[in-house]
C-alpha cells in the first residue's frame, strides 16, 4: 500500500464519518419522543461488556466534529512524517520536528518551502496544533509558542486551538505539498 492510498483511506473515512455522524443527528433530532431524558441507547453486548449512553450524551458525542478531525490530523500527520523521513533514511526521534525533516526532504528534491501552501511556518502550525490534540491539551504549550515564534506567528502559551473542517482540511493540504515536493510523490518531478 502506497502513502498515497493511505492518505486516499484516511480522506474517505473522515467524509463518510461525517456522513454517518451527521444522518445520526438528524435522526435524533426527527424524532418526535415524549420524554427525550429517558432514552437510553445500547451497543451490541461484546465480550468486552456492553455500553449504554443516554440519547443527550450520544448526541454530544455525534455532534463533536474536533474530535474527528483530530484523529484525521494526527494520523496525517503520522502519515507525512513516517514515509518523509523513510525516504530520508532518519528515524523521525532523531530529527527537530517538521522543521527539520521537512526541510530536509524539500531541499534533497531542489525545493524550498515556496513550494508549500503557508510555507514553513504553515507547516509548524500544522505542527503545534497536532501536538495540542495529541498530548489532550487543546492549547499552545510553551514549546509550541516557542516554534511558532521562531518562524515570525505570536502566539501565547495557553491559547486554545481550533480544528474546524476547513482549518482541518488547509492542514492536510500543507502535509500532502509536504508529502508531494519532499520526494514522495513520483509524477512531481525534482527541480534540480
Amino acid at each position: 500500500m502506497t502513502v498515497w492510498d493511505e492518505w486516499g483511506a484516511l480522506t474517505r473515512f473522515l467524509e463518510s464519518a461525517r456522513i454517518a455522524f451527521a444522518r445520526e443527528r438528524n435522526l435524533w433530532h426527527a424524532l418526535e419522543l415524549a420524554d427525550r431524558e429517558a432514552v437510553t441507547i445500547n451497543a451490541p453486548a461484546s465480550e468486552h461488556g456492553r455500553y449504554a449512553v443516554s440519547l443527550g450524551q450520544h448526541i454530544a458525542a455525534v455532534d463533536d466534529e474536533v474530535t474527528l478531525h483530530a484523529s484525521v490530523l494526527i494520523h496525517s500527520y503520522a502519515l507525512t512524517e513516517s514515509t518523509i523521513c523513510g525516504l530520508l533514511g532518519v528515524s523521525p526521534r532523531r530529527t527537530n520536528g517538521i522543521e527539520d525533516w521537512a526541510t530536509r526532504a524539500l531541499e534533497a528534491n531542489g525545493r524550498s518551502w515556496d513550494s508549500v501552501q503557508a510555507g514553513l511556518p504553515g507547516a509548524v502550525e500544522v505542527a503545534v496544533v497536532r501536538n495540542a490534540f495529541a498530548h489532550g491539551t487543546r492549547t499552545v504549550d510553551a514549546q509550541g509558542a516557542k516554534r511558532l515564534q521562531a518562524v515570525g506567528t505570536q502566539v501565547s502559551a495557553g491559547q486554545a486551538v481550533t480544528l474546524t473542517y476547513e482549518e482541518l482540511r488547509e492542514y492536510r493540504i500543507r502535509l500532502r505539498g509536504i508529502l508531494r515536493y519532499g520526494g514522495a510523490d513520483p509524477k512531481v518531478s525534482s527541480s534540480k
